[in-house]
């Protein structure tokens, strides 16, 4: 539980987010591989998706009013944020008048083939996925040979493609180094806050957090009447919210800590 638990349960947007940062994650990369988004451009979407969600203090993530599963809730709003992103990166596409003549699977088999990059394989494959195995690959054949040629979406070289996986590893060493900084001066500021904490307020929050126990064991460990307990232990982390808020450690930060 410790230092990681305790930041998660100052906020419950905060909360809900890291509780979620697993199902966000697949969700993006479910819905990248499903429509032909791969490499740096995936992992540039899912580093966007994750910008969106920690946006003005999770606005996205306190519109959830719990009419559906936050799981249902996330892949809808991924949806809409990867059709966001295909519009800005490749411009609004349009079907062809000839793929909308022949019909919906053709039109699926255009943007797979001239916007997505696919080849006609993967394109088929793709459309198996999305549509069932009853897909008439020699359907999709003749389509192909009607469609007008359309110039597909710039694909780098080899070359290109080194560079981003250089610049990717050397972002990759700037954030970690970053994720380190922000845990030292949130660990810092926590350290700070328990000293000015009366000495029984600071064996709750020891047993509570750093040792993991229940609020009941809190309780009877320290023989307190357990239901004030749970206030008390809500208003101590309000004020922890404020002290790290004072040293300039709001909730964008506390989002970099996905371990202890």
């Amino acid at each position: 539980m410790s230092f990681f638990f305790l930041i998660a349960a100052i906020g419950v947007p905060a909360t809900v987010y890291l509780q979620h940062l697993q199902a966000i994650d697949r969700i993006t990369h479910s819905l990248c591989r499903r429509h032909g988004i791969r490499g740096a451009d995936a992992e540039d979407f899912a580093s966007e998706v994750r910008l969106r969600l920690l946006e003005d203090d999770y606005a996205v993530i306190r519109k959830h009013r719990g009419d559906g599963s936050m799981t249902t809730f996330l892949t809808v709003v991924i949806a809409n944020l990867l059709r966001d992103y295909r519009i800005k990166m490749w411009g609004k596409w349009r079907p062809s008048a000839e793929a909308k003549r022949l019909g919906q699977r053709a039109i699926l088999l255009e943007t797979a083939m001239y916007r997505d990059g696919c080849s006609f394989e993967d394109a088929c494959a793709l459309l198996e996925r999305n549509l069932g195995p009853d897909v008439d690959r020699a359907q999709l054949r003749e389509f192909a040979k009607k469609l007008p040629v359309r110039a597909p979406r710039r694909i780098d070289g080899e070359e290109a493609l080194a560079d981003v996986a250089s610049v990717s590893q050397s972002d990759g060493r700037v954030l970690e180094a970053e994720r380190l900084e922000r845990h030292a001066a949130a660990q810092g500021a926590m350290t700070r806050w328990l000293a000015t904490l009366a000495s029984e307020d600071q064996l709750i929050i020891k047993l509570r957090f750093y040792e993991g126990l229940s609020v009941a064991d809190v309780a009877r460990a320290l023989g307190l009447p357990q239901k004030p307990l749970y206030s008390r232990i809500a208003r101590l982390l309000e004020t922890l919210a404020v002290a790290l808020k004072s040293e300039g450690i709001g909730p964008e930060s506390l989002a970099f800590f996905e371990s202890p």
